[in-house]
């Protein structure tokens, strides 16, 4: 049986998944990655292990199918890792009006960013509390505080991960697993985002941050068994304005800056409104 201690890392084969590998590889962790296929993974994974010197073990999988995430655990257990850290990276998000989106983008959104996302924590969770110490951490966004226009199925989605990790969080208290929950504002992260991140002027060069940026601030709250991690100062003030400002004039202010968006024609709008099929 092998005894390795390993990090599992969803959405790992680019923008913030990969960042997360990177990181946790730098700190010399041995690694269980999985992405979706075509996007990259083995080439990252012999990447990672030429580089950093550690061991990585590659799994490509749509997690948004049936199966995907009983795969992902069967392949940890049959290779008889021990894991002590999950990151629940992989995500999705398509901005864009809901009367004009189409169900598959929306059934896709749900699937990845909370249905899997459970799934795979239940999975694991048994082999997470076979350690003296181990953690879990979710990736949800700061829209997680907000409700969106034009974005009301991510945002949602985010507000369900942030919830599903406090609540998991307090009944884990005790047990050793410590459960935290990311939420960074825009990350620039694939062509798409990238864009977006341009058009919002001095607001996304003020908020807007690179993957390696927020994987090092998320690992590190996660590893000090922090709750609720907001990387960058100014994201952390609009955090917490959520709660002092009034949510009429809030959803005022999203509700124009968003609108702006919702203005792009139709084959603009298709070009960005897919956010980060790795990590949003």
């Amino acid at each position: 049986m092998n005894s390795e201690t390993c990090t599992v890392i969803t959405g790992a084969s680019q923008g913030l998944g990969k960042a997360f590998a990177e990181e946790c590889a730098i700190h010399g962790r041995a690694l269980v990655l999985a992405a979706l296929p075509d996007t990259g993974l083995p080439e990252v994974a012999r990447w990672i292990e030429r580089v950093h010197g550690v061991r990585v073990h590659a799994l490509e999988v749509d997690l948004t199918c049936d199966d995907g995430p009983g795969r992902l655990a069967r392949f940890v257990e049959e290779r008889g890792l021990a894991v002590d850290a999950l990151v629940n990276n992989a995500g999705v998000g398509f901005n864009g009006r809901f009367g004009e989106s189409e169900p598959a983008q929306n059934e896709t959104t749900i699937r990845l960013n909370t249905l899997a996302l459970v799934a795979i924590t239940r999975l694991l969770l048994p082999a997470l509390r076979g350690n003296e110490r181990a953690h879990v951490l979710n990736v949800a966004s700061l829209a997680a505080f907000f409700p969106m226009p034009w974005l009301p199925v991510y945002s949602s989605s985010k507000s369900f991960v942030l919830a599903f990790s406090l609540a998991l969080r307090e009944e884990l208290r005790g047990t050793g697993v410590s459960v935290s929950v990311v939420c960074p504002n825009g990350i620039r992260t694939n062509r798409g985002a990238r864009e977006l991140i341009a058009r919002q002027g001095l607001a996304g060069r003020l908020t807007c941050q690179y993957p390696e940026q927020v994987a090092r601030a998320a690992l590190k709250g996660m590893f000090a068994g922090r709750a609720v991690i907001v990387p960058g100062p100014v994201n952390r003030f609009i955090r917490f304005a959520s709660v002092l400002v009034p949510r009429a004039i809030a959803m005022g202010v999203i509700t124009r800056r968003w609108n702006a968006e919702a203005r792009l024609s139709a084959p603009q709008r298709s070009a960005a409104s897919r956010l980060n099929v790795a990590g949003v």
